[in-house]
């Protein structure tokens, strides 16, 4: 998974705001459900705004700050907003007596007992909205200009309690390294080697605030310099770029550095320099991308060897030959014989290929999944052998989901194309292994590695099946009656639906109500009406 190293909760919390407004995604792309993701919400639509987590957007007049992808620690950060700005927080606001107990401990300025007016709170909401934006620098000049007047105007205690904001919001500001003061526009690269290759990591600050981080690869020969290596990159990554910047951060001189400038300030019309910090907040800024680069470097080294180690025990495990370096699994999906399909999955040195992933819309319904089997491993070969390079290079080895009848359905389809592949079935009853021709099946420990690895992509091919097969049947139900009248297309189709509501209107509507519909001729009506109206044998 991709993620960016903070220095605190509210760090990442506006980070990730910023890529949010960035970006602008429809739901958080881990979960393909938007209600999954929690909220931020500021219910702007009442007379005293509250600050709610939430997991639902449904009313236009609040302020929405996420999805975002940790509810814990988006708790903990509603505790630090609440500790700076005593905004309220629940559920509904009652004229009371006494405050609750929110108010006794500062978390709340108490407007259910006319303790803050509506103007004075709503000042403190644009406040806490300036700060989830991280404009800390006009939001500290504001609340000093208000503590000044306060004491001016003999309001110690309000003085004080903005004194302790103020100091409160700098203590964070201090350490908040991803939303900048200053309006920088600048590309922050970090460089980090691993192995024959070279992680290069670009973060892009706009606006004094950090939007992106992109990550590259690259194959570097042996006792390449990293200055060769970051003029190499540069000279890629900028040569089609539309968004350059006026300035770029890097931690080594790269090579022809001043005509990789010349060519920048050409490329934008505006002068573009490349600069190593030494020293202030752009080192910050240099050495926070650095980290990132060397963390992402050691999760996958973590990664591959625990990949790895994991083939190895497989290898062992099921006494094959070789390590299987490229692992195909293979999963048949349907309902009640219909809408049948299958799903192929890959995994490369241990780790999901989903680039290789293949998904097979079989020939006709069947409630045959040895059928289905036979079609799908045919299939798959055969591109393999006419030379598809969508289905090369062929798998060192081939799990399919089932038991002895499954797999053996396999061995003889593999046998008779002249693939010499060795193929185990894994049974996810009692999770047993089984081999072609064997009834005994292999049990491995139930902590064994090997056994995980083949149950992750067993459940991965499992989980890639059943999404087609689940699309395939809502694509159908989302057909109506009239995707069967000819003439009638997809447009006409929204039109008569948008017109009269349901199908169930169309059918009662009369020839001249048809052929009132934007879009409709008078053929197209009758051929809507006839459908509807004509007598059936």
């Amino acid at each position: 998974f991709d993620y960016i190293v903070t220095a605190n909760e509210v760090e990442a919390l506006i980070l990730e705001s910023n890529l949010i407004k960035s970006y602008h995604p429809r739901y958080n792309i881990m979960l393909r459900d938007d209600k999954s993701y929690p909220y931020l919400k500021i219910t702007m639509g009442e007379e005293f705004p509250r600050l709610v987590i939430t997991r639902e957007k449904k009313d236009r007049v609040s302020k929405y700050f996420g999805p975002y992808s940790d509810v814990t620690a988006l708790r903990e950060t509603v505790k630090l907003l609440t500790s700076l700005f005593p905004i309220r927080t629940c559920r509904k606001l009652r004229q009371r007596e006494r405050p609750c107990l929110n108010r006794h401990i500062e978390r709340c300025l108490a407007p259910c007992v006319g303790g803050v007016e509506p103007e004075t709170y709503r000042e403190m909401v644009e406040a806490i909205i300036r700060f989830l934006e991280g404009d800390h620098g006009h939001l500290l000049k504001e609340m000093e200009q208000e503590m000044k007047e306060a004491a001016q105007n003999l309001e110690f205690e309000k003085a004080a309690r903005l004194r302790d904001t103020i100091q409160a919001v700098e203590k964070v500001a201090e350490k908040q390294k991803v939303v900048l003061e200053a309006p920088w526009e600048l590309d922050i690269i970090a460089l980090e080697p691993a192995g024959r290759e070279v992680l290069t990591l670009v973060f892009k600050v706009r606006s004094g605030k950090v939007i992106a981080k992109d990550s590259f690869w690259l194959r570097a020969a042996m006792g390449e310099e990293r200055g060769e290596v970051l003029t190499f990159f540069l000279k890629q990554y900028y040569s089609d770029s539309p968004d350059i910047p006026r300035e770029i951060l890097v931690p080594v001189e790269p090579g022809e550095k001043e005509i990789l400038e010349t060519w920048l300030t050409e490329h934008t019309g505006l002068k573009t320099v490349i600069k190593m910090p030494q020293r202030g907040q752009k080192r910050q800024l240099l050495t926070m991308a650095e980290e990132n680069a060397r963390l992402l470097v050691e999760e996958q080294r973590r990664m591959r060897e625990g990949g790895q180690e994991a083939l190895l025990k497989l290898a062992r495990a099921l006494q094959l030959e070789v390590v299987p370096t490229r692992i195909e699994c293979y999963d048949i999906s349907h309902l009640g014989g219909k809408e049948t399909v299958a799903s192929m999955v890959v995994f490369t040195d241990g780790s999901r290929d989903s680039s290789a992933y293949r998904r097979f819309k079989l020939s006709q319904d069947m409630n045959d999944d040895y059928q289905a089997m036979r079609e799908v491993l045919r299939r798959r070969f055969r591109q393999a052998r006419e030379g598809n390079p969508a289905f090369l290079p062929e798998p060192e080895l081939v799990v399919v989901d089932g038991g002895l009848g499954q797999v053996n359905t396999a061995y003889l389809v593999l046998n008779e194309m002249g693939v010499d592949v060795p193929v185990f079935g894994l049974a996810e009853k009692n999770e047993e292994l089984y081999r072609p021709g064997q009834s005994q099946p292999l049990r491995l420990p139930r902590n064994s590695e090997a056994l995980h690895l083949l149950q992750r992509i067993r459940d991965e091919a499992h989980r890639f099946a059943l999404q087609y097969q689940r699309g395939k049947r809502s694509r159908k139900l989302r057909q109506s009656e009239l995707d069967q009248i000819k003439g009638i297309g997809e447009k006409r189709k929204k039109a008569l639906l948008r017109h009269f509501g349901s199908t169930a209107r169309v059918k009662e509507a009369s020839l001249e109500e048809l052929s009132g519909v934007p879009g409709m001729n008078r053929k197209a009506a009758a051929a809507v009406y006839n459908h509807f109206h004509a007598r059936r044998p």
